[in-house]
């Protein structure tokens, strides 16, 4: 725009030069004068002529020829020149009107224009002149104007597409949109099977698809069918009308009222457009946010009202507008969430659907908390307020279900069957072989799902985490009720005691008095005991009496009040928290990943907690350490002492808070006691445990404490379930996998699993993990784990972290190893006032899954591995004997009666290098005992220090205080 307005004040300028006669400012001759006769040039800077004639038409402005040329020769010649060009023979005015220069008859010079008066100063220099200056000026704002114009054109232009007029006239005739040209290598699907062949998901290069029910039955989504305008229902027009735009049939396409609510607003109650411009907007223009845009899109909607009805706006803008998930128009939308045609939408189907219109990715029912209540409950009060309904017709439509279409009966709702684990793949599949060959080179994805022990996991999952939802809720208001009853029972007590209590002080006041009374009848009053008005001695006392009676039950009330609250907050907590739960089972024998539940509803979270969440094992882990224990040659007998125990600053303590002296081995890990675990621990060495934990399949860092015994580290559920796995396959591991086989589009085969034989490695002695898997199985049949008992052999182990942040149960059958966790994400307890436990929560929930998915499976006893009469390893019956010592004759009896001498470190190894390792490792724990003292000395001198700094600061503050006083007082 600047560049043109430059190029007209070109035009105009040169354009004055040419009219005045003057040379232009290049030649460096501004208001010079040219003698017609001898072409020379002078100064405007001369003396004014003084001829004095009437006829002169220059007497303001003097022309001296330096050469002295012909002066009427020159005029004669002038005014023939001029009367050919003038019209009508008057060359004066001719010349006059044209600017061009005066012929003088008297000076004989030529004079450039008349100047209507303007007079040159004694200096020469000219006056303003007042037609000049409205030409300039005109000139200049006619460019102005001009150029403003035209480049307000070409912004507007700018923010048009390029087929905006084929768009305009599909849009105004109500055109189908024309087909894509399919190009002639179109991209593959991939497509992801379960271990049975099943399709779990297919993968495009536009996103992900995969239905979750039955494939047989017809989808209208996508179709492209023409919807009618009597297809859609009344409800939903309204609706829409209501929540977007309440003057839309006021309006000419633009909302004065809307625009100034924006304006003055800042857009905080919305920006301002109306569903023309919301139309215009889609069709034509994009998103940016820009004025022309803005400008651009006004200007459209009073076009676009002059030739479309408001009906048809309507219809179209209900065909256009997106409602999340990559969806556009209202049938795709009806089919995407309730799986239905637009006719058959019902009053809060439509009310939802217009809710989520203004935000529908974070609106969607598939993520937000309320499953589109909050939108639908919005909806349906604009229609109140602005009249389609009354408030009894919302009320009922908010009370009807919202049945949405991809939430399956038999599991979490996802894009896909088994969500999280599809992601999980996806995520291998792209770090192997990058997006674009997942997307677009038709992979075939064989997989070790099983979609029908995952459909019954997500199902388990989904009803445990609603159940005890809603029974802490529940507690919460028993408890509460109860707590309330109790301060009544405390209120009438209290007052019970009061009365009686203030009785009895009554009536021995009373007594007193009358005794009182008379001794001193028939006395006189003298000065010593003059006699006083009665003061009501027994009120007095019935006041302290029920003053003392409130200090004694202050206690009490303050507890049941401070109890009421605590509840009156745990109702608010539990109706606001959300459990979420996940699960992971893995065949043992050859490592594949069965299961993966990485929580209640992937559209809610799609964050995996069961392969990203790492959470404290809780006594989970403790079979690590009684492995590590039985791999060294202990056995279940061996005596363990649970009594308070410190060492190194850390004192551990049992559930129970109590402590049971001598225990075996088996007795500490049956009912988990902690103390007896930690002394097991200190005495086969931390570094031991943390080996195992990483043989066994724990891939996170492993703290050399002694509080790793009782779970103080982090792992994943997958994690957890690998190291299950390792121990019900007889100390082989394997490891997990959730990818058997990935061919190409061609059917060449890119990546294989190796067969469990040759992908395994032996990991721990095997008759240190039958000892290990015998304990494990009487711990659930009369341990902490018996809530996972189901009727067939299986053993775990039951886990709480500190505060019940996470609760766990891990186990196994011969055929599937499986755990558990429950817990919420920001770290809450589980069950709030009402802690929860592995054995409360997480074994039920274990029971429930394996129950179902062993229903009609042969049953299967555990079998020690061992090594055929081949010499490969194959399954062998495990022996069914008594482990006790066969003893048979008096002298084997007496032998091992007899008191054995007491061992040592140096006879129990066989060479000097297990001997030393021995020494290393007890040399290592009192390095790590001293380093723990000196650490504990060092934060006690620090609390000493603070103690001090804290009491001279104190004694400071009271000397301030005591002198303020006495300032004050004086």
């Amino acid at each position: 725009m600047a560049l043109g307005h430059l190029g007209l004040l070109e035009i105009v300028k040169s354009h004055m030069h040419r009219q005045y006669g003057l040379a232009s400012s290049s030649q460096g001759n501004h208001g010079g004068l040219e003698c017609r006769g001898c072409e020379l040039k002078a100064s405007t800077n001369m003396s004014l002529c003084h001829c004095a004639s009437s006829n002169c038409p220059t007497t303001r402005t003097k022309f001296d020829c330096p050469a002295k040329c012909d002066g009427s020769s020159v005029h004669e010649a002038g005014l023939e020149e001029l009367r050919s060009k003038a019209p009508r023979g008057n060359a004066v005015s001719f010349v006059a009107s044209r600017g061009l220069g005066l012929p003088c008859r008297s000076c004989e010079c030529v004079r450039p224009k008349v100047d209507g008066g303007g007079r040159k100063d004694e200096q020469g220099s000219p006056r303003s002149n007042i037609g000049r200056l409205k030409l300039t000026v005109g000139a200049l704002g006619l460019a102005a104007c001009f150029g403003g114009l035209a480049g307000l054109w070409r912004a507007l232009e700018c923010s048009l597409p390029p087929d905006f007029r084929e768009r305009w006239r599909r849009l105004v005739n109500d055109l189908p949109e024309p087909a894509k040209p399919v190009p002639a290598e179109s991209p593959l699907e991939t497509v992801i099977y379960d271990c049975h062949g099943a399709v779990i998901a297919t993968i495009a290069a536009g996103g992900y698809s995969g239905k979750r029910d039955d494939e047989s039955k017809p989808s209208t989504l996508g179709k492209g069918a023409k919807l009618r305008p009597g297809d859609i229902p009344s409800w939903m027009w309204q609706a829409v009308v209501a929540a977007e735009d309440r003057r839309f049939f006021e309006h000419q396409g633009v909302d004065p009222r809307g625009v100034a609510r924006a304006v003055l607003s800042l857009a905080s109650r919305g920006g301002g457009s109306t569903i023309t411009q919301q139309l215009v907007k889609n069709v034509f223009l994009s998103n940016e946010r820009k004025w022309t845009r803005k400008l651009s899109e006004m200007l459209l909607a009073f076009v676009l009202e002059k030739q479309m009805s408001k009906w048809d706006i309507l219809h179209q803008y209900l065909k256009r507008i997106y409602w999340g998930h990559g969806v556009y128009g209202i049938e795709g939308a009806s089919a995407l969430y309730f799986g239905k045609h637009p006719s058959l939408l019902t009053l809060g189907e439509c009310a939802m659907l217009a809710g989520i219109v203004p935000a529908p990715e974070h609106l969607s029912p598939y993520r937000d908390s309320s499953r589109g209540r909050k939108p639908q409950a919005r909806a349906l009060r604009r229609m109140v307020e602005a009249g389609f309904l009354d408030p009894s017709m919302a009320a009922s439509a908010l009370d009807e279900p919202l049945p949405l279409a991809i939430e399956s009966k038999e599991g979490t709702s996802g894009p896909w069957k088994a969500p999280y684990f599809v992601s999980e793949v996806l995520y291998e599949l792209t770090q192997k072989y990058g997006w674009s060959e997942v997307a677009c080179g038709g992979l075939q994805v064989h997989t070790t799902l099983d979609l029908r022990m995952q459909l019954i996991a997500e199902k388990v999952v989904e009803n445990a985490a609603v159940e005890y939802d809603d029974e802490r809720i529940v507690l919460a208001d028993q408890g509460k009720q109860k707590t309330r009853d109790r301060l009544e029972e405390f209120y009438m007590e209290r007052a019970q005691k009061i009365e009686l209590e203030v009785a009895a002080t009554i009536k021995r006041v009373e007594e007193q008095s009358r005794l009182r009374a008379r001794t001193l009848k028939g006395k006189k009053p003298s000065d010593e005991h003059p006699q006083v008005p009665d003061a009501s001695p027994a009120a007095l006392a019935a006041k302290m009496t029920e003053a003392s009676v409130m200090r004694r039950f202050a206690t009490a009330e303050k507890y049941l009040q401070t109890t009421l609250a605590k509840y009156d907050e745990e109702i608010e907590c539990a109706e606001k928290s959300r459990m979420e739960a996940a699960m992971v089972a893995i065949d043992p024998i050859s490592g594949a990943v069965r299961v993966l539940v990485g929580g209640r509803d992937y559209y809610e979270s799609n964050f995996n907690r069961g392969t990203q969440a790492f959470r404290s094992p809780g006594s989970t882990f403790k079979p690590v350490v009684y492995l590590t224990a039985l791999a060294q040659g202990m056995k279940r007998t061996h005596v363990l002492m649970d009594e308070p125990f410190t060492i190194g600053g850390f004192t551990p303590q049992n559930y129970d808070l109590k402590f049971r002296g001598k225990v075996t081995l088996e007795e500490a890990l049956l009912y988990s006691l902690n103390v007896p675990t930690v002394r097991l621990c200190a005495q086969v060495g931390v570094g031991k445990v943390c080996a195992m934990g990483k043989a066994l399949g724990i891939e996170t860092y492993l703290p050399y404490e002694l509080a790793l015994s009782l779970g103080g580290c982090e792992v994943t559920p997958l994690q957890l379930a690998t190291v299950y796995a390792t121990i019900a396959s007889g100390g082989v591991y394997h490891k997990p996998h959730l990818i058997t086989r990935v061919e190409s589009s061609d059917g060449r085969v890119l990546e294989e699993q190796k067969p469990p034989g040759l992908n395994q490695r032996t990991v721990v002695n095997e008759g240190a993990v039958a000892e290990l898997r015998a304990l494990l199985q009487a711990v659930v049949e009369r341990g902490t784990g018996r809530a996972a008992r189901f009727g067939r052999p299986c053993a775990g182990k039951t886990g709480t972290s500190d505060d019940h942040k996470d609760v766990w149960f891990a186990g196994f059958t011969p055929e599937l190893a499986c755990v558990v966790w429950l817990g919420y994400d920001d770290n809450a307890p589980v069950g709030g006032m009402h802690p929860g436990t592995g054995a409360s929560h997480a074994a039920p929930l274990w029971q429930e899954f394996m129950k179902r998915v062993h229903e009609g499976l042969p049953l299967q006893k555990f079998h020690d591995i061992g090594n055929d009469k081949h010499g490969s390893r194959a399954y062998t019956p495990f022996e069914n004997r008594s482990r006790r010592v066969r003893r048979s004759g008096i002298r084997k009896i007496r032998k091992h009666l007899k008191p054995s001498p007491k061992s040592s470190p140096w006879k129990q190894v066989w060479d000097w290098e297990k001997a030393s390792i021995y020494w290393e490792e007890r040399e290592k724990m009192e390095g790590w005992l001293a380093e723990r003292s000196s650490r504990a000395l060092e934060l006690q001198n620090l609390k000493l220090q603070l103690e001090n700094t804290m009491n001279r600061l104190r004694t400071v503050d009271s000397a301030v205080s005591i002198m303020q006083v006495e300032d004050i007082r004086r």
